[in-house]
Protein backbone atom coordinates (compact mmCIF):
# COMPACT_ATOMS: atom_id res chain seq x y z
CA UNK A 1 0.00 0.00 0.00
CA UNK A 2 1.51 3.31 -1.10
CA UNK A 3 0.46 5.81 1.57
CA UNK A 4 2.22 8.69 -0.18
CA UNK A 5 0.15 8.07 -3.30
CA UNK A 6 -2.99 8.24 -1.17
CA UNK A 7 -1.83 11.40 0.59
CA UNK A 8 -1.24 13.15 -2.73
CA UNK A 9 -5.00 13.36 -3.13
CA UNK A 10 -5.02 15.70 -0.12
CA UNK A 11 -1.77 17.42 -1.07
CA UNK A 12 -0.16 15.92 2.04
CA UNK A 13 2.44 13.65 0.45
CA UNK A 14 5.27 15.64 2.02
CA UNK A 15 3.96 15.12 5.54
CA UNK A 16 5.56 12.45 7.76
CA UNK A 17 3.26 9.60 8.78
CA UNK A 18 3.26 6.77 11.29
CA UNK A 19 0.92 3.83 11.67
CA UNK A 20 -1.05 3.97 14.94
CA UNK A 21 -3.48 1.10 14.33
CA UNK A 22 -3.76 -1.58 11.67
CA UNK A 23 -6.18 0.67 9.80
CA UNK A 24 -5.03 4.17 10.76
CA UNK A 25 -2.03 6.48 10.40
CA UNK A 26 -1.16 9.79 11.99
CA UNK A 27 -0.23 12.32 9.31
CA UNK A 28 2.06 15.01 10.66
CA UNK A 29 0.70 16.50 13.88
CA UNK A 30 -2.77 17.45 12.65
CA UNK A 31 -4.43 14.61 10.74
CA UNK A 32 -5.51 10.98 10.93
CA UNK A 33 -5.81 8.77 7.83
CA UNK A 34 -8.21 5.83 8.13
CA UNK A 35 -8.86 2.92 5.81
CA UNK A 36 -11.14 -0.10 5.54
CA UNK A 37 -12.93 -2.47 3.19
CA UNK A 38 -16.56 -2.00 4.28
CA UNK A 39 -17.78 0.94 2.22
CA UNK A 40 -21.24 0.92 3.82
CA UNK A 41 -19.70 1.15 7.28
CA UNK A 42 -17.52 4.03 6.11
CA UNK A 43 -20.53 5.90 4.71
CA UNK A 44 -22.34 5.43 8.02
CA UNK A 45 -19.29 6.68 9.91
CA UNK A 46 -18.97 9.83 7.81
CA UNK A 47 -22.69 10.49 8.02
CA UNK A 48 -22.53 10.04 11.79
CA UNK A 49 -19.58 12.41 12.17
CA UNK A 50 -21.24 15.11 10.07
CA UNK A 51 -24.60 14.75 11.82
CA UNK A 52 -23.04 14.91 15.29
CA UNK A 53 -20.96 17.91 14.27
CA UNK A 54 -24.20 19.69 13.37
CA UNK A 55 -25.33 18.99 16.95
CA UNK A 56 -22.15 20.69 18.27
CA UNK A 57 -20.72 17.37 19.47
CA UNK A 58 -16.88 17.36 19.43
CA UNK A 59 -15.95 14.87 16.70
CA UNK A 60 -13.13 14.75 14.19
CA UNK A 61 -13.78 17.05 11.21
CA UNK A 62 -13.47 15.24 7.87
CA UNK A 63 -10.93 16.84 5.51
CA UNK A 64 -11.89 16.83 1.83
CA UNK A 65 -9.49 15.95 -0.97
CA UNK A 66 -8.21 18.56 -3.41
CA UNK A 67 -11.10 17.41 -5.64
CA UNK A 68 -13.64 18.12 -2.90
CA UNK A 69 -14.24 14.45 -2.00
CA UNK A 70 -14.75 13.16 1.55
CA UNK A 71 -13.03 9.87 0.74
CA UNK A 72 -11.23 8.01 -2.02
CA UNK A 73 -11.14 4.36 -3.10
CA UNK A 74 -7.72 2.82 -3.82
CA UNK A 75 -6.47 -0.78 -3.88
CA UNK A 76 -9.93 -2.15 -3.01
CA UNK A 77 -10.08 -0.03 0.15
CA UNK A 78 -11.51 3.34 1.14
CA UNK A 79 -9.44 6.13 2.69
CA UNK A 80 -10.48 9.31 4.44
CA UNK A 81 -8.68 11.92 6.49
CA UNK A 82 -9.95 13.73 9.57
CA UNK A 83 -8.46 16.28 11.89
CA UNK A 84 -6.57 14.88 14.88
CA UNK A 85 -8.50 15.73 18.04
CA UNK A 86 -6.40 17.37 20.73
CA UNK A 87 -6.59 15.43 24.00
CA UNK A 88 -5.69 12.22 25.75
CA UNK A 89 -7.46 9.03 26.78
CA UNK A 90 -8.23 8.49 30.44
CA UNK A 91 -5.66 6.09 31.85
CA UNK A 92 -6.11 4.80 35.40
CA UNK A 93 -9.20 6.49 36.78
CA UNK A 94 -8.48 5.03 40.24
CA UNK A 95 -5.32 7.13 40.51
CA UNK A 96 -7.23 10.35 39.75
CA UNK A 97 -10.25 12.16 41.14
CA UNK A 98 -12.39 9.19 40.16
CA UNK A 99 -15.65 10.49 41.62
CA UNK A 100 -15.48 13.78 39.70
CA UNK A 101 -14.36 12.06 36.50
CA UNK A 102 -17.10 9.44 36.72
CA UNK A 103 -19.76 12.15 37.05
CA UNK A 104 -18.27 13.94 34.04
CA UNK A 105 -18.27 10.71 32.03
CA UNK A 106 -21.94 10.18 32.82
CA UNK A 107 -22.68 13.71 31.63
CA UNK A 108 -20.80 13.33 28.36
CA UNK A 109 -22.62 10.06 27.59
CA UNK A 110 -25.92 11.79 28.30
CA UNK A 111 -24.99 14.68 26.03
CA UNK A 112 -24.00 12.25 23.28
CA UNK A 113 -27.30 10.39 23.60
CA UNK A 114 -29.30 13.59 23.23
CA UNK A 115 -27.38 14.38 20.05
CA UNK A 116 -27.80 10.81 18.79
CA UNK A 117 -31.55 11.02 19.32
CA UNK A 118 -31.71 14.32 17.43
CA UNK A 119 -29.90 12.99 14.38
CA UNK A 120 -30.76 9.28 14.28
CA UNK A 121 -33.45 9.79 11.63
CA UNK A 122 -30.66 10.86 9.25
CA UNK A 123 -28.53 7.78 9.89
CA UNK A 124 -29.30 4.24 8.80
CA UNK A 125 -28.04 2.04 11.64
CA UNK A 126 -28.52 -1.57 12.66
CA UNK A 127 -31.55 -1.96 14.93
CA UNK A 128 -30.42 -4.47 17.54
CA UNK A 129 -32.55 -6.20 20.16
CA UNK A 130 -30.08 -7.09 22.90
CA UNK A 131 -32.33 -9.79 24.36
CA UNK A 132 -32.61 -11.47 20.96
CA UNK A 133 -28.82 -11.27 20.66
CA UNK A 134 -28.35 -13.00 24.02
CA UNK A 135 -30.83 -15.82 23.28
CA UNK A 136 -29.49 -16.04 19.72
CA UNK A 137 -25.81 -16.27 18.82
CA UNK A 138 -24.59 -15.77 22.40
CA UNK A 139 -26.54 -18.73 23.82
CA UNK A 140 -25.72 -20.81 20.75
CA UNK A 141 -22.02 -20.16 21.32
CA UNK A 142 -22.33 -21.37 24.91
CA UNK A 143 -23.83 -24.59 23.61
CA UNK A 144 -21.53 -25.09 20.62
CA UNK A 145 -18.36 -24.36 22.59
CA UNK A 146 -19.61 -26.26 25.64
CA UNK A 147 -18.78 -23.33 27.94
CA UNK A 148 -19.11 -24.53 31.52
CA UNK A 149 -17.42 -21.67 33.39
CA UNK A 150 -20.79 -20.31 34.56
CA UNK A 151 -23.46 -22.44 36.26
CA UNK A 152 -26.49 -23.08 34.03
CA UNK A 153 -28.92 -21.76 36.66
CA UNK A 154 -27.20 -18.36 36.63
CA UNK A 155 -27.39 -18.19 32.84
CA UNK A 156 -31.07 -19.16 32.88
CA UNK A 157 -31.88 -16.55 35.54
CA UNK A 158 -29.96 -13.88 33.64
CA UNK A 159 -31.87 -14.61 30.43
CA UNK A 160 -35.19 -14.68 32.31
CA UNK A 161 -34.54 -11.36 34.05
CA UNK A 162 -33.38 -9.73 30.83
CA UNK A 163 -36.53 -10.93 29.06
CA UNK A 164 -38.60 -9.24 31.75
CA UNK A 165 -36.88 -5.85 31.78
CA UNK A 166 -35.62 -5.29 28.23
CA UNK A 167 -38.98 -4.48 26.54
CA UNK A 168 -39.48 -1.58 28.98
CA UNK A 169 -36.18 0.15 28.20
CA UNK A 170 -35.80 3.37 26.20
CA UNK A 171 -34.23 2.55 22.85
CA UNK A 172 -32.38 4.88 20.53
CA UNK A 173 -29.11 5.28 18.63
CA UNK A 174 -26.21 4.50 20.98
CA UNK A 175 -22.42 4.29 20.68
CA UNK A 176 -22.30 0.57 21.63
CA UNK A 177 -18.50 0.56 22.15
CA UNK A 178 -18.12 3.44 24.58
CA UNK A 179 -15.12 3.12 26.87
CA UNK A 180 -12.27 5.42 27.99
CA UNK A 181 -10.30 4.64 24.83
CA UNK A 182 -13.07 6.16 22.70
CA UNK A 183 -13.12 9.51 24.50
CA UNK A 184 -10.47 12.22 24.59
CA UNK A 185 -10.01 14.70 27.44
CA UNK A 186 -7.82 17.71 28.15
CA UNK A 187 -7.69 19.23 31.62
CA UNK A 188 -10.74 17.14 32.59
CA UNK A 189 -12.76 18.58 29.71
CA UNK A 190 -14.06 16.35 26.92
CA UNK A 191 -12.41 17.25 23.62
CA UNK A 192 -13.80 14.52 21.41
CA UNK A 193 -15.67 11.26 20.83
CA UNK A 194 -14.19 8.72 18.41
CA UNK A 195 -14.97 5.36 16.78
CA UNK A 196 -18.63 5.00 15.87
CA UNK A 197 -18.17 1.73 13.95
CA UNK A 198 -20.51 -0.27 16.18
CA UNK A 199 -23.20 2.39 16.68
CA UNK A 200 -26.69 0.91 16.60
CA UNK A 201 -30.24 1.26 17.86
CA UNK A 202 -30.41 -0.42 21.26
CA UNK A 203 -31.36 0.26 24.88
CA UNK A 204 -29.58 3.48 25.83
CA UNK A 205 -28.68 2.12 29.27
CA UNK A 206 -26.38 -0.35 27.45
CA UNK A 207 -23.81 2.45 26.99
CA UNK A 208 -23.85 3.32 30.70
CA UNK A 209 -23.35 -0.32 31.67
CA UNK A 210 -20.62 -0.84 29.08
CA UNK A 211 -18.66 2.21 30.21
CA UNK A 212 -19.00 1.31 33.89
CA UNK A 213 -17.81 -2.23 33.21
CA UNK A 214 -14.68 -0.91 31.50
CA UNK A 215 -13.46 0.27 34.92
CA UNK A 216 -14.21 -3.07 36.58
CA UNK A 217 -12.47 -5.48 34.19
CA UNK A 218 -9.39 -7.11 35.76
CA UNK A 219 -10.11 -5.40 39.08
CA UNK A 220 -12.63 -7.75 40.73
CA UNK A 221 -10.02 -9.22 43.10
CA UNK A 222 -8.83 -5.79 44.29
CA UNK A 223 -11.13 -4.86 47.18
CA UNK A 224 -9.91 -1.24 47.26
CA UNK A 225 -10.72 -0.79 43.58
CA UNK A 226 -14.08 -2.55 43.76
CA UNK A 227 -15.07 -0.26 46.64
CA UNK A 228 -14.19 2.71 44.45
CA UNK A 229 -15.93 1.08 41.47
CA UNK A 230 -19.30 1.11 43.23
CA UNK A 231 -18.89 4.86 43.71
CA UNK A 232 -17.78 5.26 40.07
CA UNK A 233 -20.93 3.46 38.96
CA UNK A 234 -23.10 5.65 41.18
CA UNK A 235 -21.49 8.83 39.86
CA UNK A 236 -21.73 7.79 36.19
CA UNK A 237 -25.46 7.14 36.62
CA UNK A 238 -25.98 10.43 38.49
CA UNK A 239 -23.99 12.39 35.92
CA UNK A 240 -26.01 10.87 33.08
CA UNK A 241 -29.32 11.56 34.83
CA UNK A 242 -28.34 15.20 35.37
CA UNK A 243 -28.42 15.55 31.57
CA UNK A 244 -31.22 13.13 30.62
CA UNK A 245 -33.04 11.36 33.47
CA UNK A 246 -33.21 7.58 33.59
CA UNK A 247 -36.55 5.84 34.12
CA UNK A 248 -37.17 3.48 37.05
CA UNK A 249 -37.21 0.60 34.55
CA UNK A 250 -33.77 1.57 33.24
CA UNK A 251 -32.33 1.80 36.75
CA UNK A 252 -33.84 -1.58 37.62
CA UNK A 253 -32.30 -3.13 34.50
CA UNK A 254 -28.68 -2.05 35.13
CA UNK A 255 -27.53 -5.11 37.15
CA UNK A 256 -28.84 -7.72 34.71
CA UNK A 257 -27.73 -5.69 31.68
CA UNK A 258 -24.19 -5.76 33.05
CA UNK A 259 -24.33 -9.52 33.59
CA UNK A 260 -25.71 -10.02 30.06
CA UNK A 261 -22.96 -7.84 28.56
CA UNK A 262 -20.34 -10.06 30.20
CA UNK A 263 -22.23 -13.10 28.92
CA UNK A 264 -21.82 -11.60 25.45
CA UNK A 265 -18.09 -11.13 26.04
CA UNK A 266 -17.68 -14.74 27.17
CA UNK A 267 -19.22 -15.85 23.88
CA UNK A 268 -17.22 -13.32 21.85
CA UNK A 269 -13.88 -14.42 23.30
CA UNK A 270 -14.80 -18.10 23.00
CA UNK A 271 -15.62 -17.63 19.31
CA UNK A 272 -12.19 -16.08 18.85
CA UNK A 273 -10.49 -18.90 20.78
CA UNK A 274 -9.25 -16.40 23.36
CA UNK A 275 -9.06 -18.61 26.45
CA UNK A 276 -7.82 -15.93 28.86
CA UNK A 277 -10.46 -13.46 27.63
CA UNK A 278 -13.20 -16.07 28.02
CA UNK A 279 -12.12 -16.90 31.57
CA UNK A 280 -11.75 -13.22 32.47
CA UNK A 281 -15.23 -12.33 31.23
CA UNK A 282 -16.72 -15.33 33.05
CA UNK A 283 -14.97 -14.25 36.26
CA UNK A 284 -16.38 -10.73 35.92
CA UNK A 285 -19.86 -12.14 35.20
CA UNK A 286 -19.83 -14.23 38.38
CA UNK A 287 -18.61 -11.26 40.43
CA UNK A 288 -21.43 -9.13 39.04
CA UNK A 289 -23.97 -11.83 39.81
CA UNK A 290 -22.74 -12.07 43.40
CA UNK A 291 -22.94 -8.28 43.77
CA UNK A 292 -26.27 -7.60 42.05
CA UNK A 293 -27.87 -6.25 45.23
CA UNK A 294 -24.98 -3.85 45.87
CA UNK A 295 -25.17 -2.66 42.27
CA UNK A 296 -28.94 -2.11 42.58
CA UNK A 297 -28.36 -0.06 45.72
CA UNK A 298 -25.69 2.12 44.10
CA UNK A 299 -27.73 3.01 41.02
CA UNK A 300 -30.83 4.08 42.93
CA UNK A 301 -30.90 7.87 42.66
Amino acid sequence: MDINRVLKRWNLSNEPFKQIYSSAWQIGDKYILKTGKNIDEMHKNLLMINALSEQNIPVATVIKTMDGLEYIFEDNAYFFISEKIDGEHLTDIYQQNYSELAYLIGQVIGTLHIAFKACQAKISCYDNNFYDEIVGWVSKTFEDKNITLIPDDILRKCVSELKEVYPNLTRQLIHRDIHPGNMLFKNNILTGYIDFDLSQINARVFDLCYMSLSFLIDNTVDSKKTTKWFEILNRIVKGYSSITPLSSDEIKAIPVMMVAIEMLFVAYFANNNNISGTKGAAKTLLWLWDNKEKISFQVKL
